[in-house]
């Protein structure tokens, strides 16, 4: 087919237009574009009506955007202005710019915000940290670390703000050189920080942080690379003092922290396993500076040094830490004594290069000095295993010793004391684990003399039984918490007290004892769950002796954290003398009302010396028990006043069948007691007795006794007022009986009279069977009773015979004798050999030293005498009662015919 020229040229030009136009439509698309772009981006970024996004230029060659606010949906605003893009779009393709600068970024961080931010970034470095240990790592060569997607970055103001934390920051990224640079404004600090953050193409590279000239932190290094390894040096120094001053968080650090040096060499392969292939050398340093701390201490300036070695790819991780100069002052605690505690510690461990296995040891010495004299000592040696995917173990084991000077300035009774054992601890990766101090902890305290009083050493095992277990991951409470009882136990020991001329000395045989303690926790508080086993053994005090005793039982304490109450309850049992003598007590007390009750019961009890294992109580108290038992019961209420605690007892003790002799002189017999204590209304204390018995024989013999008191007593106990509103007893074939009697201990004179009534005067003379005098009659009469502080004494007491009168006859080989010693005395033994009188009168006085004076003045005759004439007779009797009353028990054999009654 031929073509024309003129179809040619129309052609071409056709073809040359259609390009041209082509052309311009591509290089006018951009523009063309910008418009949409603006109107569709700010939708596209965010829904949120806020965004703006504003683009300024828009060409195959470079982006330009005026402005960019982003709100994002959790608070966080992002907010860009002059953004320039520059490129090639050859290049563009490939993934890379020519530069990227803004003229300022800024980004607004709300307080939740910037937490979920920092808590998801330290998630996934502990994430990417776990998955990354152990594991094939490749180092790409250095040049690469700085390469950008553009040639280079600036950003000439970036700023961060967060309600802690301000930035005002310029950034500029080359790969020659990595710079940040400004300033750090942190909460309520009047002053700016100064960053700056340097990497350079040669390896070198610095962080400083510094206030004007103080400088806070600063560290540098240099990272050099061969073809099969990456070494990096790093050079940190860290005023801690300086940043503690200035960030609260840092204040409430336990000792007064002042600089942190560290110097380490890391060598990495470029294709190896991390950590187990890296090569290590590193050296800290640690310092503190003189400050006081809160209780009266002063830190002295001391130092730690911290070493962490590797010499090579397969040699383990060795670890150590030395400590010097470690050393606080005591203010206060001790007069003004100067008190020292100086520690020094060294650990050391090692590793594993895969990290499988850690083990530490250390030896810590702590030490207190008084006055530059060493008063205690405190050793730990720790001892650390960690075995990959097995069990994390601590063994702790602890010695203490302390010096008699320490007690004394401590005002702590003790001569010397130690302590030690040790403490294990197990951590398995599914969360189980456990405490243990089998077989416990061994204390050893010599207390001093207090109050004549000796100790032998007291030894203890402290949790010797303790085993706390649990899991981390359980749900329940039980589950993540369980132990067995808290267990102390005491070894038998000795208290013993000298004698001396006005004490016969004590011994007081500690038996072993023990108490455990469990703590339940629940929903509203804590329960401790406790039971205690103590106890003597056979002992004296003072010379009285004391059966073998055993106390026991369980106690609880309750804490209720809802209500604020804390309460004791405790159930005790008291058993002595191989159980003949047992007692129970139920307690409770309110230790925040500080009120509180008990109820006791004792248990029908024999009295016999010997089942209840005082043999020597016989001599000792004088009183030899024939029979008879005693048993108790009551209650006791009490709360703390303003003046002290304040009971309320209502009790009762009771004696059944008692028969007994005393100082081998007065024979009791089936005597029964009823003796109760109360306080009505918590007034006055009311101690009501009832006595009643069989017999009562001091020579002469009292039958049918019966007595009721109330003895009254204050608050204070300082007197007692005592009223015997009835008393009777049968003596002589007559009674004896009194209206009332009151007792006032304020007083020092104390009067009653006693009523006499038909005692028979034949009973009277046959007393005296040896004297063979016959009479009969009645007698009546009224005898005063005082009792001073000299005894009981009777100042005129008179008895009259009953009309029609009686008859004396006293005619044997005595009173013929008496007759021919003297003729006066004959003509009374003439009379009295038989004399019927009509009146009797009898005067009695009495002394507190047993002296009896009776006046007997007769009106009668003797049919035989004088042709039965009416005569007067005055007769003047002086006795010993005391001496009376004994020739009496020996004749009459009293104290042995109740023995023999008792075998």
């Amino acid at each position: 087919m031929v073509f024309s020229k003129g179809l040619l040229r129309r052609v071409l030009l056709i073809a040359g237009l259609a390009l041209l136009l082509s052309a311009a439509v591509l290089a006018a698309l951009p523009s063309l574009l910008k418009p949409a772009l603006n109107r569709w981006l700010p939708g596209a970024l965010s829904d949120n009506e806020q965004t703006i996004a504003v683009i300024s230029q828009l060409s195959w060659t470079r982006i330009g955007i005026d402005e960019l606010l982003l709100p994002l949906p959790d608070g966080t605003v992002i907010h860009l202005n002059d953004l320039q893009i520059r490129f090639h779009p050859s290049e563009l393709f490939q993934g890379r710019l020519r530069t990227l600068s803004a003229d300022s970024l800024s980004v607004t961080l709300p307080a939740p915000s910037a937490v979920k931010v920092a808590a998801a970034a330290a998630a996934n470095a502990g994430e990417k940290a776990r998955s990354q240990f152990n594991q094939p790592v490749s180092i790409p060569a250095f040049a690469q670390w700085l390469s950008l997607p553009a040639e280079r970055v600036d950003i000439h103001r970036f700023s961060l703000q967060h309600p802690a934390l301000s930035a005002d920051l310029s950034v500029s990224l080359t790969p020659e050189l990595w710079r940040v640079h400004g300033q750090l404004q942190v909460d309520n600090q009047p002053l700016p920080w100064n960053t700056e953050f340097q990497l350079q193409q040669s390896g070198d590279w610095l962080l400083l942080l510094a206030e004007n000239e103080v400088l806070l932190t600063q560290t540098s290094g240099h990272i050099a690379q061969t073809e099969q390894h990456t070494m990096i040096s790093v050079d940190q120094r860290l005023d801690l003092q300086a940043l503690s001053q200035r960030l609260p968080q840092l204040a409430d650090l336990p000792l007064p922290l002042h600089k942190l040096t560290l110097k380490a060499e890391v060598t990495l392969p470029n294709e190896g396993i991390l950590p187990a292939d890296a090569v290590l050398g590193a050296a800290a340093t640690l310092t503190t500076h003189a400050a006081p701390l809160p209780g009266g201490v002063d830190w002295q300036q001391g130092s730690w040094l911290i070493s962490v070695t590797k010499p090579n790819a397969e040699a383990d991780w060795q670890l150590r830490l030395d400590s010097q100069q470690q050393q606080v002052s005591v203010s206060g605690l001790l007069d003004d004594a100067d008190v020292q505690v100086r520690s020094q510690q060294t650990l050391t461990g090692f590793c594993t290069p895969q990290f499988s296995l850690c083990e530490l040891e250390g030896d810590l010495n702590n030490n207190l000095t008084v006055a530059a004299q060493q008063q205690a000592s405190l050793k730990l040696q720790p001892a650390i295993n960690w075995q990959q995917d097995s069990a994390l173990s601590v063994v702790l084991p602890l010695q203490l010793d302390t010096s008699s000077d320490l007690a004394s300035a401590l005002q702590l009774p003790l001569a010397d004391s130690q302590l030690s054992g040790e403490l294990i601890a197990l951590l398995s990766p599914d969360g189980d684990w456990q405490v243990s101090t089998i077989p416990g902890f061994s204390a050893r305290l010599q207390p001093f003399a207090v109050s004549d009083w000796q100790v032998s050493a007291l030894t203890l095992t402290l949790l010797p039984q303790l085993y706390v277990h649990g899991n981390f991951n359980a749900r329940d409470a039980a589950g993540k918490l369980s132990m067995e009882p808290v267990i102390v136990q005491m070894s038998p020991a000795t208290l013993s007290q000298s004698a001396n001329a006005d004490n016969p000395g004590s011994t007081l045989q500690l038996a072993a004892s023990e108490l455990q303690c469990l703590p339940e926790a629940h929903s509203q508080g804590i329960n401790v769950r406790c039971q205690f086993d103590a106890g003597v053994d056979a002992s004296d005090v003072n010379g009285w002796p004391l059966p073998a005793t055993k106390i026991s039982g369980p106690f609880t304490l309750a804490i209720n954290d809802q209500s604020g109450e804390q309460q004791i309850s405790a159930d005790v049992s008291i058993r002595a003398a191989l159980d003949k003598l047992t007692m129970r007590l139920r307690l409770e007390h309110n230790l925040i009302s500080a009120e509180g009750n008990a109820q006791w019961y004792l248990n029908d009890t024999y009295l016999d010396w010997h089942s209840l294992q005082l043999p020597t109580m016989a001599a000792l108290s004088k009183i030899e028990w024939l029979g008879g038992s005693v048993s108790g019961q009551g209650w006791v209420d009490w709360s703390q006043q303003a003046d002290g605690f304040s009971f309320k007892p209502d009790l009762t003790l009771r004696a059944d069948n008692l028969s007994a002799v005393y100082d081998s002189s007065i024979a009791l017999e089936n005597w029964n007691a009823l003796i109760s204590l109360r306080r009505p209304f918590s007034g006055d204390y009311l101690l009501d007795a009832q006595l009643s018995g069989a017999s009562l024989n001091p020579g002469i013999e009292l039958k049918d006794i019966l007595a009721r008191s109330q003895t009254r007593i204050p608050a204070d106990f300082s007197y007692a007022v005592a009223e015997i509103h009835e008393m009777h007893t049968d003596v002589l074939g007559g009674r004896i009986h009194t209206p009332l009697i009151r007792f006032d201990s304020r007083k020092d004179i104390n009067a009653f009279g006693i009523e006499l009534e038909h005692i028979q005067l034949a009973q009277i003379a046959a007393l005296e069977a040896n004297a063979q005098v016959n009479a009969s009659g009645t007698l009546d009469g009224l005898l005063p009773i005082v009792i001073s502080p000299e005894g009981v004494s009777i100042p005129g007491g008179t008895l009259f015979a009953r009309a029609p009168g009686g008859v004396i006859q006293y005619n044997n080989a005595t009173s013929e004798a008496l007759g021919q010693s003297d003729q006066t005395v004959g003509l009374a033994m003439q009379l009295l050999q038989n004399f019927q009188y009509e009146q009797l009168k009898n005067d009695i006085q009495y002394q507190p030293d047993g002296e009896l004076n009776l006046g007997l003045q007769f009106q009668g005759k003797n049919p035989d005498f004088f042709g039965g004439q009416k005569t007067h007779l005055n007769v003047n009797l002086e006795y010993n009662l005391l001496d009376l009353l004994e020739s009496l028990r020996v004749t009459q054999d009293v104290i042995s015919r109740l023995e023999q009654k008792y075998q």
